[in-house]
């Protein structure tokens, strides 16, 4: 008898472990979400336009684009997201400052190549999307990096005689890993 209640009271014990850390490796989990995706509100003054961004990336603001949150924990290639504008007559398609931007990116990289083009979901709108690659060659004498192949993907946000560009490019290897973090910034602006 007394064999049997202390071979219980060990399995007690056993689940008792499993549960406590079944329960630390979620709260790990947890915790980790909420540092790596922690955000923060940024505003591009000059173009009426807010949202949020990752809260540890650099942001760097401008002319064009308006504004750059550069992850600077990425390696060779910093994984971007950037906001810009584009003037935009009414009637005429957000496309067409997708494909004026093309135009300028292919001029200024390396084997720049449109992968698709197509259409998605954005607050309840049907906006265009375009994802491309290019090669990225670090010209910096005292850098020995090799050339990395990089994917980006542009989505044109129409807004009164403009459009609003949203641009994720990370290297090819990173980029479905940064998806979620663009989903986030693109849903969180507001002009």
């Amino acid at each position: 008898m007394t064999a049997t209640r202390i071979m219980r009271r060990d399995r007690w014990a056993d689940w008792a472990v499993v549960a406590l850390v079944a329960m630390a490796l979620i709260l790990g989990w947890v915790l980790r979400e909420a540092i790596l995706f922690r955000t923060a509100p940024f505003t591009a003054t000059g173009a009426g336009i807010s949202g949020r961004g990752p809260a540890d990336w650099v942001r760097e603001s401008g002319d064009d684009p308006l504004l750059v949150l550069r992850n600077p924990f990425t390696g060779p290639f910093n994984v971007r997201l950037e906001l810009r504008t584009r003037p935009l007559a009414s009637g005429v398609d957000p496309l067409q400052a997708l494909d004026n931007l093309s135009i300028d990116r292919g001029s200024h990289v390396t084997a720049y190549s449109v992968l698709s083009t197509d259409q998605v979901l954005v607050g309840g709108k049907v906006v265009p999307r375009r994802v491309y690659s290019y090669v990225y060659i670090d010209r910096n004498p005292f850098a020995d990096h090799m050339p990395i192949v990089v994917k980006g993907m542009d989505v044109a946000l129409p807004d009164e005689g403009r459009v609003v560009i949203a641009t994720l490019v990370a290297g090819v290897d990173d980029f479905d890993a940064y998806r979620r973090h663009f989903r986030a910034f693109v849903e969180s602006l507001e002009f």
